[in-house]
């Protein structure tokens, strides 16, 4: 199919699918299911399978998943040569399939453990199970050639989620005009927040050190420095007092922090952040994948939209397995029993 002609029929799709999903304002009705089996018939529109609750929970998050990535790599598929943005942001499946099967090889388990499939976009070849410098022959993770030892999981896990991102960047600086402005603030919101997050987290819960902190921060640029888009930010986090809520609200963050209550202690929240962060990723993505259709900029939006969606059936599925409230289960993913964002 030609590029147009492709662009047309996966909006069309793109569009079809968003409006069968739990997203927007659609997103309150998972969490109006009185059990796990309603939930389950709600989403997947059938019987739930007779099997006990903590399976099925597992079961709604693992074919939701599953779901997902499949219309995904349908509607890329139904380009001829399809951009490699769009390409790229599959990898991040791939990079978690490559982190389960080097911790299941470093455990010494004896079966492959379950991946996400990514069908003819997967680079890993995993038929080859437990061959892991076969698994990963010939892919971007090539490098990955023996299986890790305790002490170094870690940090070959860290080096599998740098390749990803930079990947993802250099596709996404190889865009023009308006899909790139509007590729690049989605991803800098999303990019940079999980940069900050992380810091304040090593921060408050480890007590490391700048230095140390800034050595696990993901970087796209010759190191994690000032300069660099994604791990600048996150440093100059750093020199924030933890406990000044003036500091903050007069900060570029000041939109993201946890607010504060006259005559209370209070201190920066990441976990806050991360939730307003999502939040304004969903809205971003909303809006750009009405703004651009037809184009790699509304592809990559539906992409997170529906990346939303599945994070609020997990939260749905969590708040029905632990007896949690359907106000403080939307609470956690941001949104209002009225429906759409919570921002406060």
């Amino acid at each position: 199919m030609d590029k147009d002609g492709a662009g047309a029929y996966i909006f069309a799709k793109a569009s079809g699918i968003l409006g069968r999903s739990f997203v927007a304002d659609r997103s309150k009705i998972l969490f109006n299911q009185k059990n796990l089996q309603d939930l389950w018939s709600l989403i997947f529109r059938s019987h739930p399978p007779m099997i006990p609750e903590v399976l099925l929970a597992r079961k709604i998050e693992v074919d939701s998943k599953s779901r997902f990535i499949d219309q995904y790599t349908t509607l890329i598929n139904s380009y001829d040569n399809p951009d490699p943005l769009l390409v790229d942001q599959l990898y991040i499946y791939e990079a978690e399939n490559l982190k389960e099967i080097g911790a299941a090889l470093c455990n010494g388990e004896s079966e492959c453990p379950p991946i996400a499939d990514i069908g003819s976009f997967a680079q890993l070849k995993y038929s080859a199970w437990p061959n892991i410098k076969a698994i990963t022959k010939g892919s971007i993770f090539s490098w990955y050639d023996h299986v890790p030892q305790v002490h170094e999981q870690q940090q070959m896990e860290f080096k599998v989620d740098m390749q990803v991102i930079r990947h993802l960047w250099n596709s996404l600086e190889n865009e023009k005009g308006e899909d790139y402005t509007a590729l690049m603030k989605i991803y800098k919101t999303e990019y940079v927040v999980k940069n900050v997050v992380w810091a304040l987290r090593l921060r408050l819960f480890y007590g490391m050190s700048n230095e140390e902190i800034t050595e696990n921060l993901i970087y796209v640029s010759d190191r994690p420095g000032y300069a660099d888009p994604l791990a600048g930010p996150a440093l100059k986090a750093l020199e924030l007092p933890l406990d000044d809520y003036n500091a903050w609200a007069e900060s570029k963050f000041k939109d993201l922090i946890n607010p504060h209550t006259e005559g209370v202690v209070w201190k920066i929240n990441p976990s806050w952040i991360e939730k307003k962060s999502r939040i304004e990723v969903n809205r971003l993505a909303l809006n750009v994948f009405h703004q651009y259709p037809m184009s790699v900029c509304s592809l990559i939006a539906w992409y997170k939209i529906k990346h939303f969606e599945l994070n609020c059936i997990r939260t749905a599925v969590e708040s029905l397995r632990l007896n949690i409230s359907s106000e403080e289960a939307m609470n956690a993913v941001g949104i209002t029993a009225a429906g759409g964002e919570n921002n406060g």
